[in-house]
């Protein structure tokens, strides 16, 4: 391998490595932003700037509000004189017919510490029991009352069943409710400022942990919410309204107070160590990796394109001039047998990362971050089997064996292969039976689907039934319109080859199978007569060159030969011989420069060069002249002359000069081959628009020779040859007419000949 080969492969090996790099960056800066932020934030760390203006920041606060009613709901039930009271009443129950049971709040905890119920630090309800016994959870005591529920809450006696377990537990529910705010608010210092303060007349009920502080100082504190029921309207800074304060303060107004309010604020200097100062530090910790994970992800992302893109560029080319395309060994498998492979292939990787990775990744990772990392470890392998089978796809589709190395191209070009040599009828008779067949199949399924309505696939059944009979009736249709076409085609391509236009070639786009063969045959045929025609076109221009070179270097000597042959016979020798000699000589060099006048006439006039001067001829009259012209000529043999030449004129647009020399031929063959002591015929007749001239003659000799022959070049009636003449009479009378757009036949009846020319009348 050259140097420039090995060159591009490190250029590739580069981009591949550049590319996992940044496939890293990209996946790394993704981790960092969603094991970092609350999941659906989305962007909104790096709109907002302060932990207060954060919808985490709205949750935690409501999340403390909706605490802060519950603890006083709670407050009166389990306090005396700011003080838990474990004798505090929390319910009573009766159990059948029995007395009324009163349970004490150290009751029920002692009960709930038996049942393996507690509070955790975090003070929700936790238990070390995995089975509890069926006469804890036996719902037969009637409940009478609850005191740490409404009035509004409380069931009659009678109606409310339950056990003395699961009263037990709403209890530690409550108590768990009141000690979040007791001691996170009240007993430790807390950056959340509440109070509650119902009044009716000299009374008051306060729930506050703001002490003494007015109210202009906690709508200082930086973000607060007041709520009186003087004003329909809530007082705020905060970005959004809580929710349920209305409903919250008139439900824990136990004493129908006729004045309330209620204010929650929050310290936004964070000067005490609370959770909102743990969040506001944790939320600008998280918007500094929000940033570097998005600057990741976005520089990622853009290398990965990049490097994608330019190894799509170069994948299958061996050197950097891009010349040669090459295919890797795994390349040559037919495309549905590799896209099957590559599913496998990734099932299988699959699979081991999850025997393998994941139990690595619980290594490696906190239980918090299994989730994502599993999903992230599929992800990768999944994107890591795509490319490589892309890639793939994507040398075959360069290398145009996408679809010729396909096991369905393999197996149509089969079927084509057994279709090719058969009959359009033959052709047509299967698939209409395919189509039967089909039809028959959907007809039955379409009655087992109605049969089983009620079962729940048969709707979506009989949609994808539809559809799929739909589909067959567009294909075969489709299938007969384009063989139809394509016959059609091949029909005007025939008609086009046969008006004439031997170079015509019909183009092969959308044809197929036995149409194909035969329209490239066609192609060949209108190839070959093409050729053949331009051949034959070379030859006669050959022939032309050739005749008119020769005439013209025979005829320089000939005439010098007339010319001597004068000056002799001027010289007036007196020897007998030599006058003879003379005499033949003459007559010989006059022949030869007839025969040469002809053949260079003859070629002009079958190349198509002669220079023609149409003009309006009127034809009997020019009839008359050759008539006579030539009656002192045919006496000489005893032929008689007989006219049948209408009275009036008839005027043709002909050349004058040529005219003349078509009837010259002709009389002068009716000179030389008619039998003596017979008559010539000479007639002009007309027929729808055309006049005729007409000339006939019973020969000499016997015709043995068609009537087309007599018109080919150097074929005299004369088969013994023993008159003159060059046998080129004919073929130029015949050539020059059809110069001046006129018709030119021979008729030969026996030994009758006729030569009729005709020409279109220009007006009577």
């Amino acid at each position: 391998m050259k140097f420039k080969d090995y060159s591009l492969l490190i250029k590739k090996n580069i981009a591949v490595l550049l590319h996992l790099i940044f496939l890293t960056l990209a996946l790394g800066g993704l981790s960092i932003m969603y094991l970092n932020a609350d999941s659906g934030s989305g962007l909104s760390w790096l709109r907002d700037r302060s932990y207060e203006d954060s919808p985490q920041f709205m949750v935690q606060f409501q999340k403390d509000l909706d605490s802060i009613f519950r603890y006083a709901s709670y407050r009166d039930v389990f306090e005396e004189d700011g003080l838990l009271d474990l004798s505090s009443q929390m319910f009573s129950v009766s159990r059948g017919d029995g007395p009324e049971i009163i349970y004490t709040l150290e009751e029920v905890l002692r009960y709930a510490r038996s049942q393996g119920f507690y509070l955790n630090s975090d003070f929700d309800v936790s238990s070390d029991l995995l089975v509890y016994d069926n006469a804890a959870t036996a719902k037969d005591y009637r409940i009478n009352w609850r005191a740490y529920m409404t009035d509004q809450q409380i069931t009659e006696p009678g109606d409310a069943y339950t056990s003395l377990l699961e009263l037990s537990r709403e209890v530690l529910n409550c108590l768990g409710s009141y000690y979040k705010v007791y001691y996170r608010m009240i007993a430790n210092p807390s950056n959340m400022y509440f109070r509650i303060l119902y009044e009716n007349g000299s009374e008051q009920l306060l729930y506050s942990n703001a002490g003494d502080m007015p109210l202009t100082q906690l709508r200082q504190m930086g973000a607060y919410c007041y709520l009186d029921s003087d004003s329909a309207i809530i007082e705020t800074n905060l970005l959004e309204l809580p929710v349920n304060m209305t409903a919250s303060m008139e439900k824990n107004n136990f004493y129908d107070a006729d004045h309330y309010y209620v204010i929650a604020a929050v310290d936004t200097s964070y000067a005490a160590d609370d959770i909102y100062a743990e969040n506001a530090a944790l939320y600008r910790q998280l918007r500094a990796h929000i940033l570097e994970g998005l600057l990741g992800l976005a520089i990622g992302i853009i290398g990965c394109l990049v490097t994608l893109y330019y190894l799509v560029l170069v994948s299958g080319y061996k050197n950097k001039n891009y010349a040669l395309l090459s295919l890797s060994g795994f390349d040559l498998i037919y495309t549905e047998c590799f896209i099957v492979l590559a599913g496998i292939f990734t099932m299988f990787v699959l699979f081991l990362g999850e025997k393998i990775g994941y139990r690595i990744l619980h290594l490696l990772v906190t239980e918090s971050s299994w989730a994502y990392g599993e999903r992230m470890i599929t992800a990768v392998i999944i994107y890591g089997c795509v490319i490589i089978a892309g890639f793939s796809l994507l040398r075959r589709y360069k290398c145009h064996q996408l679809w010729s190395n396909s096991l369905t191209f393999h197996i149509l070009q089969n079927i084509d292969q057994y279709f090719i040599y058969r009959s359009f009828s033959y052709r047509l008779f299967c698939v209409f039976i395919a189509f039967v067949l089909v039809q028959f199949v959907g007809a039955a399924l379409f009655l087992l689907t109605v049969c089983r309505w009620s079962h729940p696939t048969a709707k979506w059944g009989l949609v994808l039934l539809a559809f799929s009979l739909l589909t067959v009736d567009y294909l075969t249709f489709q299938k007969m319109f384009l063989s139809t076409r394509q016959e059609d085609k091949i029909a005007d391509a025939i008609a086009k080859i046969a008006g004439g236009d031997t170079s015509y070639q019909m183009g092969l786009e959308g044809l197929s199978g036995k149409e194909l063969a035969t329209a490239k045959m066609i192609n060949r045929i209108g190839t070959g007569l093409e050729r053949a025609l331009q051949e034959k076109v070379k030859s006669e221009r050959l022939k032309a060159d050739l005749i008119t070179n020769v005439s013209h270097d025979i005829k320089t000597p000939l005439t010098s030969i007339i010319n001597y042959v004068d000056l002799i016979k001027r010289e007036q020798v007196q020897n007998k011989k030599v006058q003879e000699y003379l005499e033949i000589l003459e007559q010989k060099s006059q022949r030869l420069k007839t025969l040469t006048e002809d053949l260079l006439e003859a070629s002009k006039a079958s190349s198509g060069t002669l220079k023609l001067e149409m003009t309006q001829l009127d034809l009997v009259e020019m009839i008359w002249q050759t008539n006579g012209e030539f009656e002192e000529k045919f006496a000489e043999r005893n032929l008689e002359l007989v006219s049948h030449l209408p009275d009036q004129s008839i005027i043709i647009q002909a050349d004058g000069r040529h005219l003349w020399r078509v009837l010259e031929n002709l009389y002068n063959n009716a000179f030389k081959y008619a039998m003596e002591h017979s008559r010539v015929f000479a007639e002009v007749t007309c027929e729808n628009e055309y006049a005729y001239f007409t000339i006939k003659n019973v020969s000499e000799h016997p015709l043995n020779v068609s009537s087309e022959d007599l018109t080919e070049r150097f074929v005299r009636g004369d088969v013994s040859r023993s008159t003159e003449g060059s046998g080129l009479g004919l073929s130029i009378a015949q050539s020059l007419t059809k110069l001046q757009g006129g018709s030119f036949e021979i008729l030969v009846d026996g030994d009758l000949y006729k030569a009729r020319v005709g020409f279109m009348i220009v007006k009577k």
